[in-house]
């Protein structure tokens, strides 16, 4: 008989001697709580089944791996042609236009050439804008909304031609800085400063313009709304978080805030406030995230400190 019969024969017979029960072919012992062989696979449909050195089940049909569940579709590969996004950046934070086509260099450069600038002076002035907005965002991990809301400002002031006499990254500052203020979680200007390619002068005077142009209503920070960034920043339990939000509160109240330096009072409440839980924290710590000086906080330690006498 030669091999093709002998082959032809075996199969016969395998099927002859077949059940209803799957083929599994197993590596080696597999314990009650393995993969259930008897279902079939998810791929392809088939019911033969085997076990790897690294016990794992997988398909002889198809070769998918198995590990007790279905599979999966989470990679992107795998999602549905319909629902994919294949058209530009929808955020409000980014120029959805301008993709560049190759290096500039090559025998086709010259082609291609025409492709390569697709942005005329005002989106590209856009473009500018928003990627220093985000970067500065992303330096004072501000929240993503507050970096869609400063963008759409951005964009406003580039529409109205604002931008004439201020650099767009002191621009990109102050409408972070504006919005910030606007949601009641204002930083610093000096932080924010810190944190710009510009100066801090440049910044205030883009703050105006924007002010004054929009006529918005940016009211004064209070220093409640420092309170908890400045004890994150420092370590402090939130025992001491919380004491120095109540007593903020009643500075505000009183009005002893007004005409104050709000970060220096924020600092000085949480200074006094540790003071009394006996927690380590000195005045130069609390002053450097405040982006106050020793001496500002001092002073307004004298006021605070008449409020926790009193308690």
């Amino acid at each position: 008989m030669s091999s093709g019969q002998q082959s032809v024969a075996w199969r016969v017979a395998s099927e002859r001697t077949s059940t209803d029960e799957p083929t599994v072919v197993d590596s080696e012992e597999s314990s009650a709580n393995d993969f259930d062989t008897t279902a079939a696979c998810t791929e392809c449909g088939a019911q033969s089944f085997t076990r790897s050195a690294a016990s794992e089940w997988y398909c002889e049909a198809c070769g998918a791996v198995h590990t007790g569940a279905e599979i999966e579709f989470s990679e992107p590969g795998w999602k549905p042609q319909e629902d994919r996004r294949t058209g530009p950046a929808a955020s409000v934070s980014r120029v959805s236009v301008g993709t560049k086509i190759g290096d500039g260099s090559g025998a086709g450069a010259g082609f291609w050439a025409r492709f390569n600038n697709r942005l005329d002076h005002a989106n590209e002035t856009l473009r500018h804008g928003l990627r220093e907005l985000r970067a500065l965002a992303t330096s004072l991990e501000a929240s993503d909304s507050l970096v869609d809301q400063a963008a759409y400002l951005f964009r406003r002031v580039a529409d109205d031609s604002l931008l004439v006499g201020h650099s767009i990254e002191a621009m990109a500052a102050a409408c972070v800085h504006v919005t910030a203020r606007e949601d009641y979680n204002p930083f610093p200007l000096k932080q924010i400063a810190d944190a710009s390619p510009v100066s801090l002068d440049d910044i205030r005077s883009a703050v105006s313009k924007l002010v004054r142009e929009y006529d918005r209503q940016v009211a004064p920070p209070l220093p409640s709304a420092f309170i908890a960034r400045f004890a994150s920043e420092t370590s402090l339990p939130t025992a001491v978080r919380q004491r120095a939000s109540n007593l903020a509160d009643a500075v505000i109240e009183d009005g002893a805030h007004v005409g104050q330096s709000p970060t220096g009072i924020a600092a000085a409440i949480l200074y006094g406030v540790a003071q009394g839980h006996d927690v380590e924290v000195t005045q130069s710590d609390l002053a450097d995230v405040a982006y106050v000086s020793v001496v500002t906080l001092s002073r307004h330690w004298q006021t605070v400190q008449t409020y926790l006498d009193d308690e």
